[in-house]
């Protein structure tokens, strides 16, 4: 009997995120409130509260599945020894977690005003993208390494005007811009002594 308790219960709790998804893809996360997801699911708001108090706890457990992929992947980055084999990892990585995040969230990166009112949501996201950085290009990137990584970690701009296209042509897509970005750095960028440095920000 317990035992049916909690799955119904794990049931009920997915279903919360589930519809939450849906209705922040569809009406945006400020427009949907947790009266609308208890409306929308047939359940009181109550029902809802129950599990998450808040819309922001909805949202860190929907971003969870990112942060965790993420974090697991740089893991692996820095056990790669070889930087042209570890920046194509990381690229493949990012591009992978953009499409996967843009197809299934609203908040789909940590650019976005909803992520970026929210501190501990932010700073989560912040210390990944700066590790990111650091594992593609070292501990002292140039004003140009930062450009290039700071253009491609934040693709929104271009998952929106290529909707039309398939997951997999749009990997391929985001793939190919990436890989051009970082392969078109002066050679200055990748090595050595007279390199302009940017400011850590």
């Amino acid at each position: 009997m317990a035992a049916t308790r909690a799955a119904q219960a794990e049931r009920t709790r997915q279903a919360v995120l589930d519809t939450s998804r849906s209705l922040f893809l569809e009406h945006g996360f400020d427009a949907t409130s947790l009266q609308t997801i208890a409306d929308t699911m047939g359940v009181t708001k109550a029902n809802v509260y129950y599990y998450f108090r808040t819309k922001i706890a909805i949202l860190e457990e929907l971003l969870a599945p990112t942060v965790a992929a993420l974090t697991e992947r740089l893991r692996a980055a820095e056990r790669i020894t070889d930087r042209a084999e570890r920046v194509d990892y990381l690229i493949t990585t990012w591009v992978e977690q953009v499409v996967t995040a843009y197809r299934t969230l609203a908040p789909m990166s940590r650019h976005d005003p909803i992520v970026r009112r929210h501190e501990r949501i932010s700073r989560e996201l912040d210390e990944l993208s700066h590790r990111g950085l650091e594992l593609m290009f070292g501990p002292d990137p140039t004003v140009d390494e930062r450009a290039a990584y700071w253009l491609i970690s934040d693709l929104g701009v271009v998952n929106r005007r290529l909707d039309h296209l398939s997951d997999d042509e749009l990997r391929e897509t985001l793939t190919r811009l990436c890989r051009r970005v970082v392969g078109d750095l002066p050679a200055a960028g990748r090595g050595s002594g007279t390199r302009q440095r940017a400011s850590r920000r």
